[in-house]
């Protein structure tokens, strides 16, 4: 059966969307190869060029380069919804700017200022803050030479407004975008997501690549949390394989090594840098702490258990813990925190995992002897006095817990 779809029959589809929602999904789908969720459920109204929308909507990317990077889908978005208006800029007589810099930002184009500085040439002057900040994102709105106007020759300059302050409008001249020199702007019909920390948007479209080397926990989050309301995801290959970047592995901070008493002893596992500590594997391939967190979750695998190792749990005051293991119950809607102890013959570890027993107990977890709590149930194992777990005892109490998903 075939699952792809020829430049030809894009080409096609395209001509036959009404609309600048379908035009540029239809585009963003087929040039970057992405599965797409909750795309339909889109207004058409959700997509618009019009000025005044630059936070209307907003796509995302984690990286620069490449197909899916920042640099060609804005060169997508502009060659594609601004041909008009670039044949315009092109004009003998036109009556707007020459395309400027680059990537030819003309008018109407949506632009980040990439540089701090400050700038004179702003109207009106009273009041303005003569002062353009670095990821300050706005929209081009001149100059247009209309029939009375006073000045002669052709437009040269672009006129931005910027979201940040309304009303005022900058002077940009060629000199803003020398060969020699970085450009003061740049087009931002897409960002990266580093680029558009602090920024909000009501609607963000999430381009996802797999693989993706920059991806992070960290920066999934601030992806994710861009939007006002809504998120659009196209992503490559399955969904299912971004929820890896929910364990400590995918971590940038989890993966800094600023140990202040003694160096750090790196291994590398999966590419990445790690403390030796983390050395065990599991069959998933993540790295674990000790080789019996290994059975543990050697054994929740075979069950067909969706698990994630040290996910943060936020306590009801703000404080933090890492459960080893988190499942959560889809059926049943019960979240279970799994914590197996492999030192209670230490002293201070007893100590500290009572602390830890208590803790659980003010946020609602309580062991599964007890029946659990409303906020989650705690399977609690140790080794046994010869310093061993046993595999079948921990695959009978996933049985038992679990049996009705088994």
């Amino acid at each position: 059966m075939k699952t792809y779809l020829e430049m030809k029959e894009i080409d096609l589809l395209e001509k036959a969307a009404t609309n600048l929602r379908d035009r540029l999904l239809v585009r963003l789908l087929a040039r970057l190869g992405c599965r797409i969720s909750e795309a339909l459920a889109l207004k058409v109204e959700d997509i618009d060029f019009e000025q005044g929308a630059v936070t209307k909507w907003q796509i995302l990317s984690p990286v620069r380069g490449q197909i899916f990077g920042v640099r060609e889908i804005n060169k997508m978005v502009q060659r594609t919804f601004r041909q008009e208006t670039i044949r315009w800029a092109q004009e003998r007589y036109r009556k707007i700017p020459q395309p400027m810099g680059p990537e030819g930002i003309v008018y109407g184009d949506k632009v980040i200022n990439v540089r701090n500085n400050r700038r004179k040439e702003v109207y009106p002057g009273d009041n303005a803050l003569k002062y353009v900040a670095n990821g300050e994102i706005g929209i081009v709105v001149g100059q247009f030479k209309q029939k009375n106007a006073k000045w002669k020759g052709l437009p040269w300059l672009l006129k931005v407004e910027f979201a940040s302050q309304p009303g005022f409008v900058y002077d940009y001249k060629t000199n803003d975008f020398k060969e020699e020199g970085e450009a003061l702007l740049e087009l931002a019909y897409a960002l990266t997501v580093h680029k558009a920390q602090g920024s909000e948007f009501s609607l963000c479209l999430l381009v996802l690549p797999n693989p993706c080397w920059v991806l992070s926990r960290e920066l999934l989050y601030t992806a994710l949390t861009r939007q006002r309301n809504r998120v659009v995801i196209l992503h490559q290959g399955p969904w299912e394989e971004f929820k890896k970047y929910s364990a400590s592995f995918y971590s940038e901070i989890a993966g800094r090594y600023t140990n202040l008493f003694r160096a750090p002893e790196l291994v590398i596992v999966n590419g990445r840098f790690l403390e030796s500590a983390l050395v065990n594997k599991t069959r998933r391939g993540e790295p674990v702490r000790s080789k019996f967190e290994v059975i543990i979750a050697d054994n929740l695998y075979t069950a067909n258990m969706d698990y994630v190792y040290e996910q943060k749990l936020i306590g009801k005051d703000g404080t933090e813990r890492y459960p080893d293991f988190t499942i959560e119950d889809s059926e049943s809607g019960i979240t279970y925190y799994w914590e197996h102890l492999g030192m209670l013959a230490n002293k201070d570890y007893r100590e500290r995992w009572q602390t830890k027993l208590e803790w659980y107990s003010e946020q609602g977890i309580l062991p599964l002897e007890e029946g659990g709590g409303a906020r989650g149930i705690l399977i609690i194992t140790s080794d046994s006095e010869q310093g061993g777990i046993k595999s079948d005892e921990v695959a009978g109490l996933i049985k038992q817990v679990f049996k009705h998903q088994q």
